[in-house]
């Protein structure tokens, strides 16, 4: 008995201690926010503008100026500025962008949605963080400049993560640090001063890699009016823009190419998907390679390995066995649907000059008039539902682009489940000018998707994906790369989050009369995203 109660004893201890942790990070951050000014005079802050020096470290010391702005809800433009040489980074809050002295570029992948969420959480002030999910752990103390700190780790629910140390006195944030395409970024604060009953740091140094800034703040002014415009990729006086309407026209009947000609090829298809816990941490991985081909218009996948292994003669017999009988069913499914056209022809009076005027419709005038039921969506439907923004020209893995943001259009009315789920995304897509196809598509969810008012499952806002599409053999453009990081629910209850990377390869040309091997696009490295 007594060995049950000194278990029960040890378990409500440690129960006790975990919650008395989680509660010590909200507490810390609660206190910060007083120490600061409080959160009625957060809440008064829309805009920040500092200017001052800045002196490069890994330049024999050269001193120069520095601006950074930020505006609400997630808006932020840093530049550092010396005789001859200058650093941008800077996010609109629907995508960042950078500068390095070689001229602006989009950011994309891992590093995108690192520079979205930086730029949130520098306007939020901790002000949302409980209803953005975002969860907050006390790591312990440590030393910060000589001076005690609480560590605390923020991880967003798209799995973005910040460690923040807070004095352990005061309760001012000392520094903070992230991980960052080319190693470890730490930011540390000092010389607070109070400027409109709200604290601001007037020392700020930023360390990443083997370079340091050193910024000391001259002017602090709050809800100046910044436009909105300073955040944006910025315009460059060079060969103007191509019609961009007639650029997305070929766009999407080029993708409705891509589509049927991917119908006569035969390829590799490797999926991994990866689910992680609460913490970060991979809890289970596996991956699945198939066979992939087109039948009937339907795409058939069959099964040739898992986990690094090929089957076993059991499990190739079942799964050859399940593949011909999705055949059988496909070719009745296909013999039906040819019955049935066929009665229709047979009943339908002699066509009309309207109906085949109607067949010569644009694409996006057709797409308007499709059933409301229908629930296939296309990359035309994306750029009907989406409104296009802030198009400019870049370099893209050696090539020439034009970029494009979109976010949901609030006039567009959707017709169907796809559209509605469609209209709640926003990201950007990098379309190769001469060839007018999509290189890349990075989309990401600003609310949840909820199946049967969730009570079936939700899909979480912050979901993430990305696709990417090349010339093969330099004969057709077909796709290579989809990634996707999923938050879930399923039933109300159970939270679950996904990783899923799936790679298109070996690609070979077939048909009935005559099979020709296509060479597979040249190895390249996932992107880092």
């Amino acid at each position: 008995m007594k060995r049950v109660a000194s278990a029960l004893l040890t378990c409500g201890l440690v129960l006790c201690a975990n919650i008395v942790l989680a509660q010590s990070a909200d507490s810390i951050i609660s206190r910060h926010m007083k120490a600061i000014g409080g959160k009625k005079a957060l809440e008064t802050i829309s805009s920040v503008r500092m200017t001052g020096r800045v002196t490069r470290s890994a330049a024999n010391d050269q001193a120069g100026q520095f601006l950074w702005q930020a505006k609400t809800p997630g808006a932020t433009y840093l530049e550092l500025r010396w005789e001859d040489a200058h650093l941008i980074e800077a996010c609109n809050g629907r995508s960042a962008w950078k500068d390095v002295g070689s001229g602006p570029q989009t950011l994309s992948g891992r590093e995108q949605a690192r520079a979205r969420t930086a730029a949130h959480y520098r306007n939020d002030r901790f002000l949302t963080y409980r209803k953005e999910k975002t969860r907050v752990q006390l790591l312990g103390r440590e030393n910060v400049a000589g001076r005690p700190a609480f560590a605390v780790e923020m991880t967003t629910r798209s799995g973005q993560k910040r460690k923040l140390f807070f004095d352990a006195e005061n309760y001012l944030l000392l520094k903070e640090a992230e991980e960052r395409e080319g190693g470890r970024e730490e930011i540390v604060f000092s010389d607070y001063r109070a400027v409109d009953g709200v604290k601001e740091p007037f020392r700020i140094q930023i360390r990443h890699g083997a370079e340091s800034f050193d910024l000391v703040v001259q002017q602090v002014t709050h809800n100046a009016g910044v436009d909105d415009r300073a955040f944006d990729f910025p315009a460059r006086a060079e060969r103007p823009l191509p019609d961009l309407a007639a650029l997305l026209r070929a766009v999407v009947d080029n993708q409705e190419q891509i589509r049927k000609v991917r119908e006569d090829y035969t390829y590799t298809a490797t999926e991994s998907e990866f689910e992680i816990d609460d913490k970060g941490r991979i809890k289970q991985k596996s991956e699945e390679v198939y066979e992939v081909y087109f039948f009937y218009g339907g795409q058939v996948k069959k099964l040739v390995q898992k986990d690094g292994r090929p089957l076993s003669e059991n499990e190739k017999r079942k799964e050859e066995a399940r593949v011909e009988k999705l055949i059988r069913e496909r070719e009745k499914h296909h013999r039906e649907a040819e019955a049935r056209r066929q009665r229709m022809q047979q009943k339908a009076p002699s066509p009309k000059a309207a109906p085949a005027a109607k067949q010569s419709e644009p694409p996006a005038k057709r797409a308007q008039a499709k059933d409301s039921g229908d629930d296939n969506f296309s990359i035309e439907d994306f750029l009907r539902i989406s409104r296009v923004t802030n198009p400019r020209r870049e370099r893209f893995r050696g090539k020439d682009v034009i970029v494009f943001e979109f976010e949901p259009d609030p006039a567009y009315k959707p017709k169907n489940r796809i559209e509605s789920w469609v209209q709640k995304m926003a990201g950007m897509f990098w379309v190769e000018e001469e060839a007018k196809q999509i290189v890349r598509l990075e989309a990401r969810l600003l609310d949840t998707i909820r199946l049967l008012g969730g009570f079936a499952a939700s899909v979480g806002k912050g979901t993430e994906v990305v696709f990417e599409q090349e010339l093969v053999n330099n004969e057709v453009w077909l796709p290579r790369y989809m990634e996707g990081h999923v938050s879930a629910r399923l039933l109300l209850v159970k939270g679950f989050k996904v990783h899923r990377i799936e790679r298109y390869s070996d690609y070979k040309k077939f048909n009935v009369e005559t099979r020709m091997e296509v060479k597979p696009p040249a190895e390249t490295k996932p992107p880092d995203t």
